[in-house]
């Protein structure tokens, strides 16, 4: 005899777990999880909501990265940096700096790669291939690139640059004089054509190598006295050069600049004096002199991202570090030490703070962990945050936190994959940790479009998208929205066409027939129209065409007064939309208010006609692309005294689901026999404006599974909030 079981699901605080997890019925995550949410946002709640749209901003010169600058709470801009270029914005898509070039020295290759630290109006980017760069901000409307110069006596001699003896320790060097240009000659092979142009020192005064001879011979520039021409060991050259490679690793911490992770010195970190950003002489090792030092371990670990917390926190491929506070808080040349907590490695992509941990990309691509300190282990700890989502980590190439805004409080983490399976797609982390929530969604756009790049600015987050608009590559910078008002993506907004120049054809008319002329397409019944000098509204009851671009209008009241001859007409509400150039020959959906008013191929001429369905409507119709949100529930199972019922057949009688501020949702079993049901809109009229409901529904499914699931979506762009779900479940 069958048995009816009810089984609550209460959230979906979990997220999408992983398929793996699909008969875990033992995992307390499985009943507040989903087999799939996609294009969701998890609530603090506990449920979930239609991800926010996107507004188009801009259209971007080229693949960009996306940084974020901010000034202050009320200045924030955002730097797109392509291949040798640099473009900056405001949060409204307004250039301010436009098509910049002078110093950009990056590659469309090497864009992910970068590594950026702020101190005020300066942005320090470093690559260990590229010489540092400093993004400037010279005005609230002008922002420049410059090269990074190392602080230097006033007589231009010493520069305070770090150096570094690559060379055999034994290896001595001699000079022919003390002064002007010299030959220096190495004990063993050492030089090749790359020195030149490279600083050495001797006995810590410097020379400037102007030609090579052979590899145990350059000759040199004396820039200050040497002490004399004997050999010796004590000799060192620039740790930063061309020769030697740039810093991959750079932050701001305890007052100094820190740089690490050189191309030919991996494991070495060096940082300025304090308060003296350019200057990195270490000088005879006093607490505000300059540091330089080597990660000590069994194999060369390369040092990869610096994060400034509450410590110093050092990234490598082959673990994770810190740097002990010392008694008063201040790292010296005397003092500091790192100190190996976990052995996991990063990638080279860079990690971010985020609910009171750094989070980062474990070097295999597959993991996200947080890197956190544990009081009960008085140390950091290192713990995947990803092991219940782990197809959902597809080698992230950067990573966006977003902290909350005036809307809503949650935060998250947005990681953009660029692997081979889920490239393009934002995997977005929802985490509170004081409440032992967190969970995962995953976020896409139009099929076939791309997300290229991602940041947070205060309350806003700003995404650039590679997209497939009318056959070619466009690359568009766009701006979710703060909440679920913007319900498409690249959402822009369309100006009602006049048709070309509306006017009068003839003065003195009367009664309810109206005469125009200079239209370039016809009118329709249902627009609206003034007159000018007349602010009275008519609509139009019919229309006869007198050819020639002449129509003749009936209108649904007579004329308030007696227009003159050419006089402007100015249509109100119509039919025929202008939309933005982006959308040309593309298919978009159009939402009015709360109302979905259905998908249009836009013209050659960017314009679409709406239906007669959807009603006239005046300016501001939103056009965009539709995203299609997804949420199915695990397995609906039980564990019973008897044991699961994983692999009976059953069958899910009802659903409860508890909606809020919600205008249209489909939902049905996964099952064969299963029937779809809609509530499309909740009573929907195409063009009307209805309020959101909140409420418990009900819906009723027939036809037995063995792994039933309940799966809500939707199909237009409105609102959708779904708080919470019960099933009841027939099995035999």
């Amino acid at each position: 005899m069958p048995r009816v079981l009810r089984s609550v699901l209460t959230n979906f605080s979990s997220g999408e777990l992983n398929p793996l997890l699909a008969t875990r019925t033992d995992v307390a995550s499985y009943f507040q999880g989903a087999k799939q949410c996609r294009n969701f946002a998890l609530l603090s709640e506990g449920g979930v909501m239609r991800r926010p749209g996107t507004t188009y901003l801009a259209s971007l010169p080229a693949e960009c990265r996306l940084i974020p600058f901010i000034f202050s709470d009320d200045e924030v801009a955002i730097i797109a940096l392509s291949n040798q270029r640099m473009d900056v914005y405001n949060v409204s898509g307004t250039a301010i700096t436009s098509n910049y070039t002078t110093n950009c020295n990056w590659t469309t290759a090497q864009l992910f790669e970068l590594n950026f630290a702020q101190f005020g109006d300066t942005i320090y980017v470093t690559h260990r291939n590229n010489a540092i760069r400093k993004i400037f901000r010279a005005s609230a409307s002008s922002f420049t690139v410059t090269t990074f110069a190392f602080d230097t006596h006033s007589s231009g001699y010493p520069i305070y640059q770090p150096y570094y003896k690559y060379a055999d320790s034994a290896t001595t060097i001699s000079t022919s004089g003390t002064s002007g240009s010299v030959t220096v000659t190495a004990s063993a092979n050492t030089f090749t054509n790359s020195w030149v142009g490279i600083n050495i020192r001797k006995n810590k005064k410097t020379m400037t190598i102007t030609g090579y001879s052979s590899a145990t011979q350059v000759t040199a520039t004396v820039n200050e006295t040497l002490d004399n021409t004997t050999a010796t060991a004590d000799w060192d050259e620039q740790t930063i050069s061309s020769l030697r490679g740039y810093p991959q690793a750079v932050t701001f911490h305890n007052s100094r600049l820190w740089f690490g992770g050189l191309f030919s010195r991996p494991a070495g970190i060096v940082a300025s004096k304090i308060s003296e950003y350019t200057n990195f002489d270490v000088d005879d090792g006093e607490s505000n002199d300059a540091i330089d030092l080597d990660i000590a371990g069994d194999q060369v670990n390369e040092v990869r991202h610096m994060i400034s917390g509450k410590e110093l926190l050092i990234f490598t491929d082959g673990g994770e570090y810190y740097v002990p506070p010392s008694s008063d808080n201040t790292i010296t040349p005397g003092n500091i030490s790192i100190e190996k907590q976990t052995p996991y490695g990063i990638s080279r992509t860079a990690p971010q703070m985020f609910d009171q941990a750094a989070g980062y990309v474990q070097k295999n691509g597959k993991t996200i962990r947080e890197f956190i300190y544990s009081d009960i282990e008085d140390g950091y700890k290192s713990a995947s945050v990803s092991v219940l989502a782990q197809h959902l980590i597809d080698s992230p190439k950067q990573i966006a936190i977003m902290k909350g805004n005036t809307v809503r409080p949650e935060q998250y983490a947005f990681f953009l994959n660029n692997g081979t399976t889920q490239a393009g797609k934002l995997s977005v982390f929802h985490s509170i940790r004081d409440e032992k929530i967190a969970g995962w969604s995953m976020w896409t756009t139009r099929t076939n479009d791309l997300y290229q790049s991602i940041v947070a600015l205060n309350d806003n987050l700003i995404v650039a998208v590679k997209r497939q608009l009318n056959s070619s590559t466009v690359y568009t910078l766009e701006k979710f929205s703060d909440d679920d008002s913007v319900t498409l993506d690249c959402q822009g907004t369309t100006t009602l066409s006049q048709r070309g120049t509306p006017l009068v054809d003839g003065g003195s008319q009367s009664g309810t027939t109206l005469v125009m002329d200079g239209l370039t397409s016809a009118p329709v019944t249902n627009e609206t129209f003034t007159i000018a000098g007349n602010a009275t509204e008519y609509t139009i009851q019919g229309v006869t065409d007198n050819g020639s671009g002449e129509y003749s209008v009936t209108l649904d009241k007579s004329l308030a007064a007696t227009p003159g001859n050419n006089a402007v007409i100015t249509f109100t509400k119509g039919f025929f939309h202008t939309v933005p150039s982006i959308y040309q020959a593309e298919k978009v959906n159009a939402v009015v208010g709360n109302s979905s008013l259905g998908e249009y191929t836009v013209s050659g001429s960017n314009t679409i006609t709406l239906t007669a369905s959807a009603g006239a409507q005046a300016t501001g119709v939103k056009v965009g692309f539709n995203y299609i949100p997804i949420i199915e529930t695990m397995p609906v199972d039980k564990e019973l005294p008897e044991g699961p019922l994983t692999g009976l057949p059953k069958r899910i009688s009802r659903a409860i689901v508890d909606i809020n501020s919600t205008l249209d949702m489909t939902i049905k079993a996964a099952d064969k026999t299963a029937k779809e049901l809609v509530v499309h809109q909740l009573g929907f009229t195409a063009g009307s404006d209805l309020e959101p409901v909140t409420s418990k529904k009900e819906f009723y499914f027939l036809g037995y599974s063995k792994n039933p699931t309940v799966t809500i979506s939707q199909n237009d762009p409105l609102p959708l909030r779904l708080l919470g779900m019960s099933v009841e479940v027939v099995f035999v």
